[in-house]
């Protein structure tokens, strides 16, 4: 009985034991969670941002950003849910020469629901060392960039005003793989301080600031000019990616008058500004036709001679009309409820004139009006007194109206009956031929000045390529000089010149349409 009662106790006082040591365990487990707790919330491990976020100082790639110190403060709002600015997979291992290579995490953004009352007190308790920034960028929940806010902005708006009300939507940012010398070249041309940068995503991922670039650029060995014979084995030019389409030269048709429409002939010299290349390529060419041809406008008179000029004229009329329309009603506005531009609505007005009337008034001198009012307007953007914007929602219109128009002209080179169930008679080829000839030649200027002007927008869409071949086509349209318009069927010994124009306006209005789908994406 005795050796029974010490094995009981001995089990009692294992099991007491045992319950002991399990309550120290968890005890200590316990200590070392809220220990761990509290040391990783001092270094800010488990602190996540809420509606704003601030990037970290730093001016390397955003892989090389220092642990973040500073505590967010809180608010009302749902928070974001990943930490600001943090290098996506595909930004971690940036490509040499890219935006994505120098573009810095020195930046501020905020999201869109804050308020402007919120939004100036948090930087008064966050950034009271920076007095003027001249960048805040505003994104949303993804950070996705969605437009930028000014100190003076904050201060004169609405306290309960969130920025998503009052920002500037006209900002147009950089992939991480455009080029250095294609980010130099915007900021020099449109003047600017400090242009944003997007990865694949579309996510706001870092800056590109003007003293950036200029470092950079002094960094590249200076080439020595030198009156000595090269070397046996001179190094190749690297060509751009995007290499610039070759000066425009419109078909003479009759009178074998080579106009050259291109926007390249301006003195490149002096940065210009932001749309005065679009405005400059919209005039050139059917200033050429009023001015420079000869015999000048031709559509109106009695005696019609040369028929072949003035269906080329009317194709080049007709991309003025609707490149103007654009120009006034959406590109110069930033809505619906925008005011028109004086000169902008002049110029749409006269431009509409009947191509074909003698006089009462002359369309003549209406175009000419039309294309003076357009001088007028380039002379304000030059001051930067005018609006040009820049966005996709701006351009996508203009190449809307651009796809419309080709169409229009692709059907008449390819159908065999007119309307009435007639053959296509020899004549009316030639006019379908020359008018989209005209068509070809203006769009492929025009287009090659939005190639300029909005490069940051087509670039950060991935859409360069696609306007190029778009510009590439437009250029062999206008290139196809026959003798004579032939008009055989599509199996006979001669050709059909009309059928033959149409493949590269097919090209033309195809890549138009991959453009305007890459811009709404």
């Amino acid at each position: 009985m005795e050796n029974s009662n010490n094995s009981e106790n001995g089990q009692v006082h294992d099991t007491e034991f045992k319950r002991f040591a399990t309550k120290r365990i968890i005890v200590v487990i316990l200590l070392g969670v809220v220990a761990l707790w509290v040391v990783s919330a001092v270094i800010g491990f488990f602190d996540k941002p809420a509606e704003i976020q601030v990037a970290f100082k730093s001016e390397g790639p955003v892989e090389h950003v220092p642990p973040e110190t500073k505590t967010k403060p809180e608010a009302s709002h749902k928070p974001m849910e990943t930490a600001g600015h943090k290098a996506t997979e595909s930004m971690r291992h940036p490509d040499e020469n890219t935006a994505g290579s120098i573009m810095s995490a020195d930046f501020i953004s905020l999201d869109k629901d804050l308020t402007a009352g919120e939004a100036i007190a948090y930087l008064k308790k966050e950034h009271p060392e920076i007095t003027q920034p001249f960048h805040l960028f505003v994104v949303d929940v993804h950070k996705n960039l969605l437009g930028m806010v000014s100190l003076k902005q904050l201060m004169f708006a609405a306290s309960d005003s969130t920025l998503e009300n009052f920002m500037t939507t006209d900002v147009q940012p950089v992939n991480t793989s455009m080029d250095n010398e294609a980010v130099k070249n915007l900021m020099a041309e449109h003047h600017l301080q400090v242009v944003p940068v997007i990865d694949r995503t579309q996510k706001l991922v870092g800056v590109v600031k003007a003293d950036q670039v200029i470092h950079l650029a002094q960094k590249e060995p200076a080439e020595t000019v030198a009156h000595t014979p090269e070397p046996a084995h001179k190094a190749t030019e690297k060509k751009p990616e995007h290499p610039s389409p070759p000066l425009h030269v419109a078909p003479a048709a009759a009178d074998h008058t080579a106009p050259i429409h291109g926007a390249a002939q301006v003195d490149e010299a002096k940065p210009k500004a932001k749309g005065v290349a679009f405005v400059e390529a919209t005039i050139k060419p059917l200033e050429y036709e009023l001015k420079e041809r000869f015999w000048g406008w031709r559509p109106n008179d009695i005696l019609d001679f040369t028929d072949n000029v003035n269906s080329y004229q009317l194709g080049v009329l007709e991309v003025t009309r609707r490149t103007v329309v654009s120009l006034t009603e959406r590109i110069s506005r930033t809505g619906s409820t925008a005011a028109f531009d004086g000169n902008l609505e002049n110029a749409m007005n006269w431009f509409m004139v009947k191509s074909s009337r003698y006089w009462f008034p002359s369309p003549e001198s209406k175009y000419e009006a039309g294309l003076d009012e357009l001088r007028a307007y380039k002379e304000k953007l030059e001051k930067g007194e005018g609006n040009f914007y820049t966005r996709p929602d701006n351009l996508i219109p203009l190449l809307t109206a651009y796809e419309d128009l080709i169409g229009s002209c692709e059907e008449n080179l390819v159908k065999t009956e007119e309307d009435d169930g007639s053959p296509v008679s020899f004549f009316q080829a030639d006019n379908y031929f020359f008018y989209a000839q005209g068509v070809a030649s203006a769009m492929g200027t025009i287009l090659e000045a939005v190639h300029k002007d909005f490069l940051i927008t087509v670039e950060s869409r991935r859409g360069a390529e696609v306007l190029h071949h778009a510009i590439v086509s437009c250029h062999h349209a206008a290139e196809i000089h026959p003798w004579m318009i032939t008009n055989s069927s599509l199996g006979g010994i001669l050709a059909n010149h009309r059928a033959n124009l149409a493949a590269p306006m097919s090209h033309a209005r195809f890549y138009i349409n991959v453009l305007i789908k890459t811009l709404s994406t």
